[in-house]
């Protein structure tokens, strides 16, 4: 009970909160972050990437995140994103309206040349990508996403394209006179979006000039159903190419939005945009409907193999953003969520020193920093295969040193495991965030958790739902069980837990992969199907573990008073200095 009279001028303020908040260097101020970084990046490599990363937080943490959380307010999200089909003379246009903030945060989130490989190595893209996502998807980190996926299947045949290919990875990965295109991916189709075989976009190879002036290249016909990044400059679509052997089999195309010199004109490439997406999240992302009548189109790799590109190299790389992105954004909704409730008070004392909310801040701050060393940790495997991912099982067999194969094979199942369980665990922790902040956590104008929980919902769906990832890798383990047995994968999965555990896990791993199909509607494999669903989880969550054990991470947690009293100190010779100079 309070003792206090009533007051009709309620002094109370949020500002300190939100001068601590604000104030918060993502990089810089934390601790966590920095020895991720100096565990995994080389000695030599590290004072490079160590000035980089103080130099990019200074706007990821500031700019960057007001233009993030300015292209959110609800006004700009009624009035964008849109698409402008015609211009005032009847002309067909397409054209796709955002955001200014989105467009100025976009430009200077590509002018960082993240994939030129004369400006960033593997480990500096990584994590200045890790780093711009704890700003969430914000209408620019779905095409960095798609972009990376562009760039890795157009360069695996780099010494095999046509001059238009090569133009279109000049253009996405170095970059012409600084300015660096952008790359999307135009997979899935109204009849399903998983299943990628069952696509029905034909590819036509025509020998006569068509009205664009092209003659003798692969042109595109059909609808595609859910394209984001809508607004790239090149696409990577797939199709079946009629008239080949391969005429039943997915291949995987370039695609220029815009031919030479139309772009200005606002003249696509024979396709339409229908219409745009009214989605739960990532509403600064234009996604779309499109239909192409003919565009101008050029194979990537063996048309054969566009299935296994696609599905090995592209969605691979999509799913290892879903994860450290939402990995990185449960770094700033914890850390906001904790400082939150060691700021506010209730019956006198902070909220931090609830029991309940003790163990919920606990649990919070653990899910982030386990989250984001297991993405380390499996991004660090990536790396080490010099960032060359394996198309498909039958490539992968291909390799006769067995260790290496089982390595690679490793890294696949790692990829999709870890989608399912962090994609699946983000919503439900950045809806216990939110509930640190009682009312307040639901007003968007308050703090930026909604975004990131809408666009969590999008996360999670994006690049095949759990059910068919969980099946997908069953179906794998069965294919490679006579060279790398689920015992033996699980072992090595978890090297360096506790070997009791180890052997636990190993056992009911192998109970579950011995039965042959998931496929059937059985009560043994309903079954099996329940016990696989729970188990993964548990699966990934120990591999997660092992990260950050091997992390050893000491550091202090936050404290909010301490930080306020940095900050403050931090801030008073700016202010000093401006009153100086005036």
């Amino acid at each position: 009970m309070s003792f206090q009279e009533g007051n009709r001028n309620n002094p109370y303020s949020f500002d300190d909160f939100l001068f601590v908040r604000n104030h918060f260097n993502y990089y810089k101020d934390d601790k966590f972050l920095q020895a991720l970084v100096k565990k995994y990046v080389s000695q030599d490599e590290f004072e490079k990437i160590d000035r980089d990363l103080n130099a990019l937080s200074d706007y990821v943490s500031f700019r960057f995140r007001d233009l993030a959380d300015k292209a959110n307010e609800l006004e700009n999200r009624v009035k964008v994103t849109k698409v402008k089909h015609f211009d005032a003379h009847n002309h067909r246009i397409d054209r796709i309206e955002r955001c200014l903030e989105t467009e100025i945060l976009e430009k200077e989130v590509f002018s960082l040349g993240l994939f030129d490989p004369a400006r960033n190595s593997a480990w500096s893209r990584f994590i200045k990508i890790f780093l711009l996502y704890e700003n969430g998807e914000a209408g620019v980190m779905c095409p960095v996403a798609c972009t990376h996926g562009a760039v890795e299947i157009i360069q695996k045949y780099e010494g095999s394209l046509s001059p238009e290919a090569k133009i279109i990875l000049t253009s996405i990965r170095d970059g012409v006179n600084g300015q660096y295109s952008l790359g999307s991916q135009f997979v899935s189709e109204i009849q399903g979006g998983s299943d990628v075989p069952a696509n029905l976009v034909e590819a036509i190879y025509e020998e006569n000039e068509g009205s664009d002036g092209y003659s003798n290249v692969w042109r595109l016909y059909g609808q595609k159903f859910f394209c984001s990044a809508t607004h790239a400059d090149y696409q990577i679509v797939t199709a079946k190419p009629k008239g080949t052997q391969s005429s039943t089999r997915v291949a995987a195309f370039a695609v220029p939005a815009w031919l030479p010199g139309n772009k200005e004109k606002e003249v696509r490439n024979s396709f339409t945009v229908d219409r745009l997406k009214q989605k739960l999240g990532t509403a600064e992302l234009p996604t779309a409907e499109i239909t192409y009548n003919g565009a101008v189109a050029y194979p990537v790799g063996p048309l054969e193999m566009g299935l296994a590109d696609i599905v090995g190299i592209v969605l691979s790389l999509s799913r290892l953003h879903v994860a450290f992105g939402m990995a990185s954004g449960a770094l700033r909704v914890a850390r906001e969520a904790i400082l939150y409730s060691q700021f506010r008070t209730a019956f006198g004392i902070p909220i931090s020193s609830f029991p309940m909310m003790i163990n919920q801040i606990n649990e919070l701050d653990h899910f982030a920093k386990r989250s984001a060393a297991g993405c380390f940790k499996v991004y660090s495997e990536y790396i080490h295969f010099n960032e060359e991912l394996i198309s498909g099982i039958r490539e992968l067999e291909k390799i006769e040193d067995l260790e290496e194969r089982k390595r690679r094979f490793r890294l696949r199942e790692l990829i999709m495991l870890q989608k399912i369980v962090v994609a699946d665990e983000a919503p439900k922790m950045i809806r216990k965030a939110i509930s640190f902040y009682g009312g307040h956590g639901i007003m968007e104008d308050f703090l930026s958790s909604p975004r990131f929980h809408r666009d969590s919902m999008i996360m999670e769906l994006w690049e095949g739902p759990r059910n068919v990832l969980l099946t997908q890798i069953h179906r794998d383990l069965s294919r490679v069980k006579d060279w790398y047995p689920a015992d033996e994968f699980c072992r090595d999965l978890l090297t360096g837990r506790d070997s009791d555990l180890i052997e636990e896990y190993s056992s009911e791993f192998n109970r579950i992969m011995s039965h042959d199909s998931l496929l059937r509607n059985d009560e043994e494999t309903l079954k099996i199907c329940r016990d696989w669903e729970i188990f993964s989880e548990k699966l990934f969550i120990t591999y997660q573990e092992q990260a950050l054990m091997e992390l050893n991470y000491t550091g202090e947690p936050l404290k909010f008073s301490k930080l306020l009293r940095k900050f403050k100190k931090r801030e008073s010779p700016k202010i000093q200095e401006q009153l100086t100079i005036q």
